[in-house]
């Protein structure tokens, strides 16, 4: 026997797929057809597990975000946000609004225009207009991220997989804002934090597997009062987070000398490109935080729902050639896991092609 591990919602994709298709009897013909058909994994430069740890400086608030959830933090002017990878492979949504005006907030598409597609130490976020300016400078850290890609939501598994009332980035986000009153029509475009994507053969943009490790970060110094609000992502259909759901930590520090000059250069850079003056709009409404609020995240708890699958020596030394070991290692749990929901999402989509 050989173990696929699985939450539920995994498990009622996977269910789905079978009861879709006549020539998969059960779950247990569904992964020895993705054994079967899997080719032989070429191994490539395993990515390095030793990450630089961030600079010190004065602790001050700490928090796990578990899967499913976000939370909205209060990041002061000149303080530092951290978000971390405990586990590694976990994707991570952005959302950042002004405390004294919530109208003024974080526009991926503004950022992605002044500094590219994947900001990095050195570049600042841009709040949208009238006020078109830098809200936040990237200072450290080792997370790749993007702005090319929506946030994942109730419309992309219902139009893509037929799939109701599970975790996902919209949901997950509209949660952790509204405890600052935030409603659901608030919510904008996130930054991706820790998605790796590339260019297509055709000019397209493409999610590649995640290859962040446990301890890799970045870290954003505050240019204004902000509320920050990172999720984790909700998507575990997909190698946006390889497949699984995990928990990721934010730090918020005050910041060091060096943060301080680090964020003013950035800021600078952005200045020679013609800031327009800030702009005071009339009928601002500062965000505060609601003192009666508790977190209802949606479709929670995830519960484990492991399938038990009979495999003979032929399909386990399948396996054994087609597992990644670049990205997993010794952890053969995920190495199946990415293995058998890739199979199973192409079949998926073969099998509607062909409606």
């Amino acid at each position: 026997m050989i173990t696929l591990r699985l939450n539920h919602q995994q498990r009622d994709f996977l269910q789905a797929v079978v009861d879709r298709d006549a020539q998969l009897g059960d779950l247990g013909e569904l992964v020895r057809a993705a054994l079967a058909d899997a080719p032989a994994h070429t191994p490539g430069r395993a990515t390095p597990q030793a990450v630089a740890a961030p600079p010190r400086r004065t602790p001050g608030e700490e928090h796990t975000l578990e899967p499913g959830t976000g939370k909205a933090f209060e990041v002061r002017a000149g303080r530092v946000i951290r978000i971390a990878q405990i586990q590694g492979h976990q994707c991570v949504d952005l959302n950042v609004f002004v405390l004294g005006d919530p109208r003024e907030r974080l526009h991926a598409g503004r950022t992605r225009g002044m500094q590219g597609r994947h900001p990095s130490r050195g570049d600042v976020l841009w709040s949208n207009a009238p006020w078109e300016r830098p809200i936040m400078a990237i200072v450290g850290g080792t997370a790749t991220t993007d702005t090319q890609f929506p946030f994942c939501s109730r419309l992309i598994y219902s139009a893509f997989f037929g799939l109701h009332d599970r975790t996902n980035c919209q949901e997950i986000q509209n949660e952790a804002q509204r405890e600052y009153g935030l409603a659901p029509w608030d919510l904008h475009e996130s930054l991706n934090l820790f998605m790796h994507t590339t260019t297509g053969p055709g000019g397209e943009a493409v999610i590649q597997r995640n290859r962040a490790r446990p301890g890799d970060h970045i870290e954003f110094l505050a240019l204004l009062d902000l509320l920050v609000v990172p999720n984790v992502c909700g998507d575990d259909l997909s190698n946006c987070s390889n497949f699984g759901l995990r928990p990721v930590r934010v730090t918020i520090e005050d910041s060091r000398p060096e943060d301080i000059e680090y964020a003013r250069g950035a800021y600078d850079r952005a200045a020679v490109l013609g800031l327009p003056r800030p702009r005071e709009v009339p009928g601002a409404r500062p965000l505060q935080r609601d003192p009666g609020y508790v977190a209802a995240f949606p479709y929670l708890p995830l519960r484990s729902a492991d399938v038990q699958v009979e495999a003979d020596d032929t399909l386990r030394r399948r396996f054994a050639e087609a597992r990644n070991t670049d990205l997993y290692a010794g952890d053969d749990a995920a190495a199946l896991r990415d293995l058998v929901l890739s199979w199973a999402i192409e079949r998926l989509g073969a099998f509607a092609g062909n409606d």
